[in-house]
């Protein structure tokens, strides 16, 4: 019920940026909205919507918020609830870890866990950049005038660092154990308590929380990607120790039962995060 064309950044966008990403819906029967359930990834991301504004609602809240055009997605730690239109439109700009904060200059720690209006925090002309990609259909198209966008703007983002490089690693780091960061850190030229405290500046949160939410995000996007897997197989393959350590992890990030969460994706027939290949 949805589409989606994955495009790869220009060279010069792809020590800040992983992805473009142009998404949209194939209309369905009947006038009701339809509602995807977003959980946690450790990707943070500029999202721009192209057809009617959205609302959402994380899990812990009773009614839906309309949502900004552009809504700028720093570190995630609770499962939001997206409202779409059929004729849902947008782009998501997925950025390298520690990716964004180089690219704002704007500590992570200050957008944890919520969505912050990109026209607050961003120059004049994210504005006329979308309104000339709602004017625009191809994604070929859309892809193009958006990486332009970005190559105006990578030039003032921050120095790139031996951590930046490093940091990649903890999206493999499955078990997030001592060791593991220790080796990290010292590929990151940095003590471990160094090493945590640029973490939080540049992901928001300390390096093993961060490594088990990137493991969370690849057994659920496996989900996503082949619905027939299951959820033992998925856990298995994504290195969870036994079924208790996954289903702490799962009901703790998604905030349901993966028999829930396969409910809900099987209602909204949509899968936003599968195309984003985590881990």
């Amino acid at each position: 019920m949805d589409t989606c064309h994955l495009f790869k950044p220009h060279p010069h966008l792809q020590p800040l940026i992983q992805m473009v990403m142009v998404k949209g819906v194939q209309p369905w029967e009947g006038t009701s909205k339809k509602v995807y359930t977003y959980p946690p990834t450790p990707v943070h991301c500029i999202i721009l919507y192209l057809g009617s504004p959205i609302r959402a609602k994380k899990l812990n809240q009773n009614t839906f918020e309309r949502q900004s055009r552009c809504v700028v997605v720093g570190p995630q730690l609770t499962t939001v609830d997206i409202e779409l239109s059929k004729d849902h439109r947008a782009v998501m700009i997925g950025f390298q870890p520690g990716g964004l904060f180089r690219f704002l200059g704007i500590p992570m720690t200050e957008m944890f866990d919520d969505g912050i209006d990109g026209f607050d925090i961003l120059d004049k002309e994210i504005s006329h950049l979308i309104d000339e990609l709602r004017e625009t259909e191809q994604p070929e198209q859309i892809n193009a005038k958006v990486q332009m966008y970005l190559l105006k703007k990578v030039a003032d983002s921050q120095e790139k660092l031996p951590f930046d490089q490093a940091v990649r690693q903890l999206l493999q780091a499955w078990n997030g154990n001592t060791c593991l960061m220790d080796d990290v850190a010292r590929d990151a030229c940095l003590s471990l308590r160094q090493f945590q405290r640029k973490c939080h500046e540049r992901l928001g949160m300390n390096p093993k929380l961060y490594a088990r939410i990137a493991r969370f995000s690849k057994a659920y996007n496996m989900f996503e990607a082949n619905q027939q897997l299951t959820w033992a197989h998925i856990s298995h393959h994504c290195g969870y120790f036994d079924q208790m350590h996954f289903l702490k992890d799962f009901k703790e990030f998604a905030g349901v039962t993966p028999g829930l969460m396969s409910q809900k994706l099987e209602e909204s027939g949509f899968t936003f995060q599968a195309p984003m290949g985590i881990g």
